[in-house]
């Protein structure tokens, strides 16, 4: 679990569909705020602190669980993209924007985006259980 020792969430908001997005979808913001401090950037990598991807991933995954207001468990991982490295020195506060499409038995769809501004960071879609 990284929510409330390697990030925290500030806000989260539930956002009106954008046209082409169909209206079974379901659209959030998440504000985040990371912690700089945490000890995973002694390791990754001193002197140059990175979100590691896996981590991005798992943040993804535990806002999705405080969205369905219970855990979920990624399933499945397409077309992952990681733009940019995250410093989280430069980039303390984040956006991350997730479009939900619920499906037969409990399977979310999910297009994820993490973001500072205009500056993109890392993209992918994904199914949860």
């Amino acid at each position: 679990m990284l929510k409330g020792t390697f990030f925290k969430i500030d806000r989260l908001t539930r956002l009106e569909n954008e046209p082409g997005h169909g209206v079974e979808s379901e659209r959030y913001l998440a504000e985040i705020k990371l912690n700089p401090e945490h000890q995973i950037y002694q390791g990754h990598f001193p002197g140059n602190p990175a979100v590691p991807g896996v981590c991005q991933i798992r943040m993804i995954t535990e806002i999705l669980s405080e969205i369905e207001e219970r855990e979920v468990k990624l399933k499945e991982a397409d077309n992952v993209k990681f733009l940019s490295m995250i410093n989280p020195h430069d980039h303390p506060a984040l956006e991350v924007t997730l479009t939900l499409k619920h499906t037969a038995h409990r399977k979310i769809n999910v297009n994820a985006s993490i973001a500072d501004g205009g500056q993109l960071f890392f993209k992918y879609k994904s199914s949860f259980k």
